[in-house]
């Protein structure tokens, strides 16, 4: 018999934890974690408790309680277990966006970890900029006895436990016990997006993943459509996020409205996107290069195309970090020795300023700070992130820059708050003079209703689950035999 419960991602948009189970075989597919969940108990300045992180976790129902799943530290800390052998074989990554795969750094260490390369180094990316563990675990309640004879507490790089992840090929099938796992890439707002189909001795099990047919990989998406249908899908696990939304512009709209935009722009051209969408930021880089710009981006994003470029077989997807067209901003470190008298500071202390991933981008020939954006703002597109706003006060734009925000428009109050507050910023440097200043160029992740009852229509699955989705209601108007469930239901084969 093969069961699949759904911890998490239906009557919901994200937070997939699909367990399927056939004999002996157990395999999550994703591990993401719910905005909405989240959000109904915490908040910035509200998370679940170091030492009982987990068991707070289980009582507000966010994460499912199964022993042998979870970190040894943190159970045996916690008294969930934490010595008994795990039953889950694998976890199957579809993409590294948070609500898919925020929880990994809860599972234990043993449970490999599959996924695409691309989504692989998005996951170090997070871990190497950030203070995220997904490659590793840094085991927390450790204590050991100090060259003093006192008992200390071990934590970072000297208790760090590698992750088994393994990284599947692309389009290549494999096993895992029982569980035959075909990945297929798709279209999405991220590198390294793979829906899957998965065989079964009871039947074959499709999941869409996010999947959209207006980005740069459409191809990928209909390919997969068309495997689902030479694949007698017995069901059909199928995304719905923009179910009730008409179609929208395409990537390739979101470049050229770009270009329209900055080649009427006298100053600096002022941009934020998705930090780890790449093909939003191969939209702006071709769109800096149609406006003879260059664009400039953190050092975050430049880390990530580092990552990228250092990767056989997947250098030359995106520009390098040292592209010609490609200028990387250095921002003011913990001092602000960037622009001090280094013979007063020395040489080391400006190092200091900055993290050692960080430290390397100094000494690129493209590397450039505030100074030089001031003195030639004609001549850039500016990456700004919400979160580094600040760097306007440095760069001072001057009359004639717009702003340009290529994210997902506000859905919420909370969103809604956050957006009026970037607004307050471009109002003060006399950017946002009038409604039409405000220039709002986006496309989602994900396909719209047409788009999705393409796929329905043409995977021709014997029945179908809607996730990822609010609105279950447009699947059944599409299919005839579906099966809407709530968190902690099975389906069985």
């Amino acid at each position: 018999m093969t069961n699949i419960t759904f911890h998490g991602g239906v009557n919901d948009i994200g937070g997939n934890k699909f367990l399927v189970e056939n004999k002996d075989t157990k395999i999550f597919m994703d591990f993401g974690m719910s905005f909405s969940q989240e959000g109904q108990f915490f908040s910035q300045f509200l998370g679940p408790r170091t030492s009982n992180s987990l068991n707070d976790l289980f009582e507000l129902g966010i994460l499912p309680k199964i022993k042998g799943l979870y970190r040894r530290d943190y159970a045996k800390h916690m008294d969930f277990g934490g010595d008994e052998e795990t039953e889950i074989d694998a976890v199957l990554l579809t993409h590294a966006h948070v609500d898919h795969c925020a929880y990994i750094p809860y599972l234990r260490e043993d449970i490999p970890i599959y996924c695409s390369e691309e989504s692989k180094l998005i996951m170090q990316n997070f871990d190497e900029t950030g203070s995220d563990q997904y490659l590793t675990a840094k085991q927390r309640f450790q204590i050991y006895e100090n060259n003093k004879g006192q008992i200390s507490r071990a934590s970072g790089d000297k208790v760090a436990v590698p992750r088994r992840i393994e990284v599947f090929e692309s389009g290549k099938g494999f096993s895992i016990d029982s569980i035959g796992v075909h990945p297929l890439p798709v279209d999405h707002s991220i590198p390294g997006v793979h829906a899957f189909i998965l065989n079964t001795p009871e039947g074959t099990i499709g999941n869409t993943a996010d999947l959209r047919f207006h980005g740069r990989r459409r191809d990928d998406t209909e390919k997969f459509v068309q495997k689902c249908t030479e694949s007698d899908l017995d069901v059909l696990l199928c995304e719905g996020t923009r179910v009730d939304a008409r179609s929208s512009i395409t990537e390739y709209d979101v470049e050229g409205k770009v270009s329209d935009i900055v080649n009427d722009t006298k100053g600096l051209a002022i941009c934020g996107y998705p930090i780890r969408d790449l093909d939003r930021l191969l939209s702006f880089y071709i769109a800096a290069k149609n406006t003879n710009r260059d664009l400039v981006i953190d050092m975050k994003q430049a880390y990530l195309l580092k990552l990228f470029n250092e990767s056989p077989n997947l250098k030359g997807k995106y520009p390098g970090p040292t592209d010609k067209n490609i200028k990387i901003y250095i921002q003011r470190g913990s001092w602000g020795l960037i622009d001090k008298d280094i013979d007063i500071f020395s040489e080391r202390q400006l190092l200091a300023d900055y993290r050692i991933w960080q430290r390397e981008f100094l000494d690129y020939p493209n590397a450039l700070d505030y100074r030089d954006i001031q003195k030639k703002q004609n001549q850039y597109i500016f990456y700004c992130s919400d979160f580094r706003l600040q760097d306007l006060i440095d760069v001072k734009p001057a009359e004639g820059s717009s702003y340009i925000r290529s994210l997902t428009e506000p859905f919420n109050t909370e969103m809604e708050i956050k957006e009026d507050q970037v607004k307050n910023w471009f109002v003060h440097f006399g950017m946002l003079k009038r409604e039409e200043d405000w220039h709002q160029i986006h496309v989602s992740g994900h396909g719209d209703g047409e788009q999705i009852k393409y796929v329905v229509e043409k995977t021709k699955a014997k029945s179908l689950v809607p996730i990822h989705t609010q609105h279950d209601e447009y699947h059944k108007k599409w299919h005839s035999n579906v099966t809407s469930v709530n968190q902690h239901d099975s389906v069985k084969l």
